[in-house]
């Protein structure tokens, strides 16, 4: 089996991409040339990486399962090539909104420590909860678990915050201390679009036990979901300390009964094993710039 750092690096530029068109763009090439280069890894492999239709391009299962990995290749060997230049290895830290706030801007403290230097921060939105972890446009990421491809990163638990539901100011529950099941029960939710079904499958009202859901209004980022609870079309399953990041006048935020709390936590990915991120890890091993 044969497999060059050109194929890889074409699969992975496929798959951040979504298309042979973009992959091709990215790597300065010809769209045939990736074609190629993706078509000779799926024959050392024996088996498609691909699925390609009108959607798109996505990974299949084994492809997905390999990602990680060819996104690590490819990152080594961008360091590489950037140590043989007397350059900086870069280093891109990933958001989601629910994630950002205070506890993103002292770890980015830590990490600018540790690496010496700047990093760049990259938002991104429902479409990507790993934040691009797993297409390799970020190497840190600051991300809301439960993640699908979870056993691809590992993770370090930053804090946990109360689950609520956000409400137009005008509705009933808005003057509530706590919302529960029957509470909620008949309502039209604001449901994130996401290709995660785990990350997804924990945000929507099923996840807290409401069963009886009237209708639903898909968004595909933060600030949309509070733009449309504001705008009474339905209320939305976030956390407490959404109000602190993202304060959205016309919407409150009404803690669940019983306690059920989220997750923000740092990720990378397992088979990174890279200088550059090491030493940022081991930085942030130290307690001392989390909360108590």
């Amino acid at each position: 089996m044969e497999v060059t750092l050109p194929a890889v690096r074409a699969f992975v530029a496929v798959v951040r991409e979504g298309s042979f068109g973009g992959a091709a763009a990215r790597l300065g090439v010809s769209q045939p040339t990736v074609s190629a280069a993706v078509r000779r890894l799926e024959t050392a492999v024996g088996r498609p990486l691909l699925v390609r239709d009108r959607d798109g391009v996505r990974p299949t299962e084994l492809g997905h399962r390999l990602l990680a990995h060819a996104v690590a290749v490819v990152s080594a060997a961008d360091d590489f090539e950037a140590l043989l230049a007397g350059e900086t290895p870069e280093l891109t830290v990933g958001f989601m909104g629910e994630a950002a706030g205070p506890l993103t801007s002292r770890l980015l403290a830590v990490v600018r420590r540790a690496r010496g230097g700047e990093v760049r921060l990259r938002r991104f939105d429902f479409d990507d909860p790993s934040c691009g972890l797993l297409t390799g446009a970020s190497d840190l990421a600051v991300v809301w678990p439960p993640l699908e491809a979870g056993d691809a990163l590992e993770t370090l638990l930053l804090g946990t915050d109360r689950r609520a539901v956000a409400v137009p100011v005008g509705d009933p529950l808005a003057g509530l201390a706590t919302a529960g099941p029957a509470e909620l029960a008949g309502r039209v939710w604001v449901v994130p679009r996401s290709r995660d079904e785990v990350w997804r499958a924990f945000r929507r009202p099923e996840a807290v036990g409401v069963t009886d859901v009237a209708g639903e209004v898909g968004s595909d980022a933060i600030e949309e979901t509070l733009e449309l609870v504001a705008a009474g079309r339905g209320v939305a399953l976030l956390s407490e300390g959404t109000d602190e990041h993202y304060a959205r006048a016309g919407v409150v935020f009404v803690p669940l009964t019983g306690g059920p709390r989220c997750a923000t936590a740092l990720a990378w990915r397992r088979a990174d094993t890279r200088p550059v991120l090491a030493g940022v890890l081991r930085a942030l091993g130290a307690r001392e710039w989390r909360p108590e």
